[in-house]
């Protein structure tokens, strides 16, 4: 594998081998034979002797050890004269067979002489080079007593199967109640994800999965109670969000009709007219009053949506909106989170409140489409648009973006005083 991932570089990357191999070295090891008694054992270690790497147009890349070779130098066509025993496999190397018959040559004092096709990893039929090699044979060969040692290797099968027999029963053992305490953890799991945080894993066991199990339980209970901090926050925010919309727009409105009031009173009895245009004046400011309430109760009534979603209760709100032209259209439909269908009408509510009250607008279009995976909602106008960048935009435009955020959506905004102002909403769900 070393030698393919360099050859199989095009052109193939000759010199990097080289230079890979020249950091390696091969420890020869000679084992004498063992006597016990009249017991005459002949040992040979598991060692390779040399190693030849041959390119594919049969030139010698390196050898180790890396001074083998006396006849051939690299760069050179080898001459498998110089290793007896080494010609037939390699020629059947170089011709890519996998046959073992053919690669290898079996010689005297349990040596084996073979060579190893190379070949591309991209294609099988592509023959990089060869890697000849001579290693001696592992085992032990008993000069007496043959029958002795075939006998202890039918006792050494045998001790190898029960042994294999007893692990299987010891596995199944140990496995089945591995998966009971691991089905335990995976319905506990399960409950947490439908949001029921009482649901823990029973198993007191010291060893890891215990552990994990009642780790697993310490998570569950400080994951409930970080929801539920959370649920305050989310509570404590919308309140906050309302009170700045009574502030801002209720009860300044609320105090310059009273304003009108009071001038009107005045202007009674010495200037009637006078009065009535005061009167008419607060009229109009009583209107925008019960208009910015109307938004706001609408706000609080997010149970309006159950049962009917999204599509059918914007139709309806839009259908009651008589102060401007809207446009609906509604691509596609299907029922979405509880969540982000509220999300998506408040926006819808807050976006339309501020073209009817700031855009001068005559027109708006209102496009809700239905994706696979996801939800795009585009709010035109054709008003005097505003600064997108101005950091005096109203609280109307930044409960826009929050509500967005807190979906992990993406919110643009264009606006000018020759096309109006456009606001796209898109969401993940």
């Amino acid at each position: 594998p070393i030698a393919r991932r360099f050859l199989s570089k095009n052109p193939p990357d000759v010199h990097g081998l080289q230079e890979y191999l020249k950091q390696r070295e091969v420890v020869v090891v000679d084992v004498e034979p063992i006597r016990v008694g009249d017991f005459i054992f002949e040992v040979s270690s598991t060692n390779i002797l040399y190693v030849v790497l041959i390119n594919s147009d049969g030139t010698l890349i390196d050898t180790l050890p890396h001074d083998f070779l006396s006849d051939t130098s690299i760069g050179e066509v080898l001459d498998t004269d110089e290793i007896v025993g080494l010609g037939g496999p390699l020629r059947a190397a170089q011709n890519g067979t996998d046959d073992v018959s053919l690669l290898t040559t079996i010689m005297p004092r349990n040596a084996i002489i073979g060579a190893i096709p190379i070949v591309d990893s991209k294609d099988d039929e592509r023959i990089l080079g060869a890697l000849a090699f001579e290693r001696r044979s592992d085992f032990w060969q008993v000069l007496t007593l043959a029958t002795l040692a075939r006998q202890l290797g039918i006792g050494f099968l045998f001790i190898i199967g029960f042994a294999g027999v007893l692990g299987m029963a010891f596995g199944s053992w140990t496995a089945r109640g591995l998966t009971s305490r691991l089905k335990r953890v995976l319905v506990s799991a399960r409950a947490w994800g439908k949001g029921d945080f009482t649901a823990y894993v029973a198993d007191a066991s010291d060893d890891e999965l215990g552990q994990l199990a009642q780790a697993l339980n310490r998570m569950a209970v400080k994951l409930e109670s970080l929801l539920k901090e959370r649920h305050q926050i989310s509570v404590m925010e919308e309140r906050n969000r309302l009170a700045r919309d009574l502030h801002d727009s209720v009860k300044q409105q609320a105090f310059a009709a009273s304003a009108q009031l009071g001038a009107a009173r005045a202007h009674f009895k010495p200037d009637p007219p006078e009065a009535e245009l005061h009167l008419l004046e607060a009229d109009k400011l009583l209107d925008d009053v019960r208009e910015e309430l109307t938004d706001l109760i609408q706000e609080l009534r997010p149970a309006a949506l159950q049962g009917r979603g999204l599509s059918l209760a914007v139709k309806e709100y839009v259908a009651n909106q008589t102060q401007i032209d809207i446009d609906l259209r509604i691509n596609g439909g299907r029922r979405l989170a509880l969540n982000v269908e509220q999300a998506l009408f408040r926006i819808i509510q807050g976006a339309l409140s501020n073209v009817i009250r700031h855009s001068q607008a005559m027109k708006a279009t209102v496009e809700l489409t239905f994706k696979p995976t996801s939800i795009l909602l585009t709010i035109n106008d054709n008003g005097i648009g505003f600064d997108v960048e101005s950091k005096n935009n109203g609280i109307g435009l930044r409960s826009i973006r929050e509500r967005v955020e807190l979906l992990n959506g993406r919110l643009e905004i264009k606006s000018n005083s020759e096309e109006g102002t456009e606001i796209s909403v898109h969401l993940i769900a």
